[in-house]
């Protein structure tokens, strides 16, 4: 395939676009990547980590003895 001519003139293009109907045509939005949501939040509660008691605290003895 070789080029038989090339058209450089934006008024020449804008004249043959616009014929063809294809000057006013909006380009398409890109498309959306695969990744991560953009939309993300992180929830601090106490079911998101251990609490301190479930270290300090010995099953052999009471709580009292602690006290």
């Amino acid at each position: 395939m070789r080029i038989i001519s090339l058209i450089d003139d934006a008024e020449i293009i804008r004249k043959i676009l616009k014929h063809l109907d294809l000057w006013d045509v909006k380009r398409r939005p890109p498309p959306r990547a695969n990744g991560p949501p953009t939309e993300s939040f992180i929830i601090y509660d106490e079911s998101s980590s251990p609490c301190a008691d479930d270290y300090i605290i010995d099953a052999d003895y009471p709580i009292e003895t602690y006290l």
